[in-house]
């Protein structure tokens, strides 16, 4: 047996001297796509330093707000008015309904499809289809009021292939939540802005300046994160 695991060991440095460069390993491949990937600035001076210059392009970005007015909805509102001022089409997946076009400028919800969801479920399987609409370049999902419940109806895979359809067009997806949601995520960062019944009164901008955001990296323990992500993963390429 000893002889026969030489033997391999053998051909394959051999093949490996044969092809010379035309071999390339797994995370050569993953250096060239990161050095290769383009970004979307924000107008957000903070988020943009965190991420190397903007959104990722073709991949998932979560930012965590663990709490009630601490600047998620205010980031979320920027997106939406900067994809309008660059006469993108958005979509906003609204997870209990909780967006109130009241709040906002008429002409930030000329180019916004929102979709309302009854569920964290519902919401990734809405963007599932939306994800393949070439269309639409910016999808947003509001899950800051789902339930802990909610994730174990979320198939680990369908992240994965979702992200696999964002890849080819490279459109950007943000998540809004209060903790984290799935490994599929290129980064994920917290926000902090303590805002008051004062800040109603406030300029938009001058309220994101306030904002800090925080990259984390502590894992994800929802129950979609399986075992199951791995081969998921090698499917969506």
């Amino acid at each position: 047996m000893a002889e026969i695991g030489e033997h391999k060991i053998a051909a394959l440095a051999e093949l490996r001297n044969q092809l010379g460069n035309q071999i390339t390993s797994g995370s050569d491949l993953l250096r060239v796509q990161e050095t290769r990937e383009t970004r979307v600035a924000t107008g957000l001076q903070g988020l943009n330093e965190q991420l190397g210059g903007g959104l990722p392009r073709g991949q998932l970005t979560e930012i965590i707000s663990p709490g009630y007015s601490k600047g998620g909805g205010l980031v979320m509102a920027e997106l939406m008015a900067r994809a309008r001022r660059e006469r993108q089409y958005a979509v906003l997946f609204d997870v209990g309904r909780g967006f109130t076009p009241e709040s906002f400028p008429e002409s930030d919800l000329e180019t916004l499809l929102w979709v309302g969801c009854e569920s964290a479920k519902q919401a990734v399987e809405a963007l599932d289809i939306a994800s393949r609409d070439e269309n639409f370049q910016l999808f947003l999902l509001d899950l800051r009021d789902c339930e802990p419940s909610d994730w174990s109806a979320v198939r680990s895979g369908q992240w994965y292939r979702i992200l696999g359809q964002l890849r080819p067009r490279e459109a950007v997806t943000v998540i809004f939540s209060r903790k984290a949601v799935t490994s599929a995520a290129k980064h994920r960062l917290s926000v902090e802005n303590t805002l008051s019944i004062d800040s109603l009164d406030s300029e938009r901008a001058g309220l994101l300046e306030q904002s800090r955001f925080t990259p984390m990296t502590f894992p994800v323990s929802t129950s979609h994160d399986s075992r199951k992500s791995r081969s998921a993963l090698s499917i969506a390429g």
